[in-house]
C-alpha cells in the first residue's frame, strides 16, 4: 500500500472525530524525503488550529498547532492527563504490523486526551503547553513512570 493510500483509508478512522468538532481536512501533495522515500501528509484545520498527519509505512507524525505553539502527540498526552487530571496511558503509537492500528489508536486518544485541542481556546493550548515545557519527559527509567 502506497502511503497515499494508507493515509486515505486512515482518514476514515479519525475524520468523524474531527468534523464533529468542526476541522476540514486538506491533503498535500505527495512529498519525498531526502533519500527519495515518498510520504503523504495532510492537514485538519479549525480557525487557527491545525493537526499534522503524515505518512510512511504507517502514521509517523502527529502534531498539534495552535497558532505559532505546537505540541506532539505525546506533550498532549501527557500534558491533558497532568492539566485535565486524565488517567489512562496514550494507545497512539501503539505497536501493530497492521499500518491502519496507528489511526485506530491516534482516534481513541484524541477522544480521551484532545479536548484541550479540539474544543477550548488558545489560553488552554498555551497553558497545556506550558505545562510541557515545565515539565519535560524524563528519559530512561524514570521516563518509564508517570
Amino acid at each position: 500500500m502506497t502511503p497515499d493510500e494508507l493515509l486515505d483509508r486512515g482518514l476514515a478512522e479519525i475524520t468523524p472525530v474531527l468534523t464533529a468538532a468542526g476541522f476540514a481536512y486538506i491533503k498535500a501533495p505527495t512529498a519525498y524525503d531526502d533519500n527519495g522515500t515518498p510520504y503523504a501528509s495532510g492537514d485538519f484545520l479549525k480557525g487557527d488550529r491545525r493537526l499534522e498527519l503524515q505518512v510512511r509505512r504507517s502514521l509517523n507524525v502527529v502534531r498539534y498547532h495552535f497558532g505559532d505553539d505546537v505540541l506532539s502527540h505525546d506533550a498532549v498526552v501527557r500534558g491533558a492527563r497532568a492539566v485535565d487530571d486524565l488517567t489512562g496511558e496514550a494507545q497512539y503509537p501503539g505497536f501493530s504490523d497492521d499500518p491502519m492500528a496507528g489511526f485506530r489508536h491516534l482516534r481513541a486518544d484524541i477522544e480521551r486526551f484532545g479536548d484541550i485541542f479540539l474544543n477550548r481556546g488558545a489560553k488552554a493550548f498555551r497553558a497545556l503547553k506550558k505545562w510541557v515545557d515545565k515539565n519535560p519527559k524524563k528519559s530512561g527509567i524514570a521516563g518509564l513512570g508517570r
